[in-house]
């Protein structure tokens, strides 16, 4: 039993006026607005970043800080996202029950004002229950996540004190995510030759058959146990009687393992440029590839034995989940908060079906998770978890 007692009644209002309040990326003004009303009533030190600036949206990213009440243990951290993939405008909640859906029209926006619901409840909680153990605070919540994770590339965290943070961003409230791999976006801008397809089409080069015999030869999907990659977007051409000039491919790589991935990477760049090799004759320097790399995020590793992974194993064990440690493919704030010096985890809040019109969450969940953070709050407090 959690000793933070969640007033679920405040919780529903808090999510249900959350979902309704439009924050696609680069447009999280009102959601932002809201919980610096909130946080700010409730005590807390509230600043706002000129992240937003940087990437042409309206908001930065919130740095909130609240006290704690007992001195000499470090500070946690908690974070969360304010913006939602489309479609993410005008979302009418419809509650059945313990189950909270989208009108079937949008999205719900559970990915990830469940997060934000749950982290500003944690204060709400504080405050109407004074006296139970808690550490500092500090809750780094982030802009555009949805479109790249620019809202933490762009935040400064050197302020931030935290010896062990939490990105509220999964769905699991069982499970512990303690890998998450390396990644890097890759462009391909294949150069041919353009030329009258009908009259002459001799003397082009069709930079779409040359990436073709490229792809072919070329690794993609699940590599292995620890290895992805993808061609997700391609644009070219204009005419169809013109032969293609010039072909542009968006890829990526990821990877649990440095080694696998510069070496996934290495041959989706041999692949290209062993095709334009082999279509060029007579010195002509075409077909040519152009490659662009920007490594994306960087590797999560930790083990059951770091602080960050002890303590919400312990608080779950205390509540009766398993709290079972698990690897992901993808990549959250979470990546970019370890690779700026915050060890730290991700875990769930019960979201489902995201990215969807079906998405939903039950109530249940949603109170199982704050009562989770709750958990952690007071254990790290009480010094009931060896660091």
């Amino acid at each position: 039993m959690s000793e933070f007692k969640v007033m679920k009644e405040q919780l529903v209002e808090d999510f249900l006026t959350l979902v309704q309040i439009d924050s696609p990326s680069k447009d999280e003004r009102g959601v932002a607005d809201w919980l610096t009303a909130r946080f700010k009533e409730l005590g807390c030190e509230v600043v706002e970043d000129n992240a937003g600036e940087k990437i042409g949206g309206n908001t930065g990213n919130l740095k909130v800080k609240y006290k704690g009440n007992v001195p000499d243990v470090g500070a946690l951290l908690f974070s969360s996202h304010m913006d939602t993939v489309e479609p993410a405008r005008g979302v009418k909640p419809i509650v059945e029950g313990d189950l909270i859906r989208s009108g079937g029209d949008t999205i719900l926006g559970a990915d990830d004002k469940a997060g934000l619901t749950v982290i500003l409840h944690l204060v709400r909680m504080a405050n109407a229950q004074p006296d139970i153990p808690r550490p500092d605070l500090e809750f780094s919540i982030h802009i555009s996540e949805e479109i790249g994770l620019l809202g933490s590339k762009g935040l400064d965290a050197s302020d931030f004190k935290a010896i062990a943070g939490f990105v509220l961003d999964d769905h699991d409230i069982d499970g512990i995510t303690t890998r998450s791999p390396s990644a890097a976006r890759l462009t391909y801008i294949v150069h041919g030759k353009a030329a009258h397809a009908g009259v002459e089409p001799e003397k082009g080069i069709n930079a779409l058959k040359v990436a073709s015999e490229a792809i072919a030869k070329m690794k993609l999907g699940r590599i292995d146990s620890e290895t992805t990659a993808n061609i997700g977007a391609i644009e070219g051409g204009t005419m169809s009687n013109v032969v293609l000039e010039k072909l542009t491919m968006k890829a990526e790589a990821r990877s649990h393992d440095p080694a696998k991935l510069a070496a996934q990477i290495e041959h989706m760049d041999s692949c290209f440029e062993d095709a334009c090799k082999a279509w060029r004759k007579d010195g002509s320097d075409l077909p040519r590839v152009e490659i662009q790399r920007h490594d994306d995020y960087m590797a999560v590793q930790l083990s059951a034995d770091d602080y960050v992974v002890k303590l919400p194993s312990y608080a779950g064990k205390k509540l009766g989940l398993k709290m079972e440690l698990k690897d992901s493919g993808g990549g959250t704030d979470g990546n970019i908060l370890h690779q700026k010096g915050i060890p730290t985890t991700v875990l769930g809040v019960g979201m489902r079906d995201i990215h969807s019109t079906k998405e939903h969450i039950y109530i249940k969940d949603l109170v199982q998770s704050t009562e989770l953070m709750g958990t952690i709050l007071t254990s790290h407090a009480k010094g009931e978890v060896e660091a």
